[in-house]
């Protein structure tokens, strides 16, 4: 499992467009090691699976995938 500034660094972003992401789900996250959930309450660091850094490419955002369309 992976920090999100290990991720943020992988794809060239700043940590806030990695934890954007996750809670636009587009990247799963884990916290305490159940799923993350936004809004749930829970406490603690949120990690993000490496299988994620598999992908040559970062998410792509709703905004970007319409402008290609």
């Amino acid at each position: 499992m992976l920090r999100v500034r290990d991720v943020a660094r992988h794809f060239r972003v700043h940590p806030a467009t990695v934890y954007r992401w996750i809670h636009q789900g587009f990247v799963p996250a884990y916290r305490n090691g159940q799923p993350f959930k936004p809004g749930d309450g829970a406490t603690g660091s949120l990690r993000i699976p490496e299988s994620v850094l598999n992908s040559t490419e970062a998410p792509e955002s709703p905004e970007s995938a319409r402008e290609v369309a």
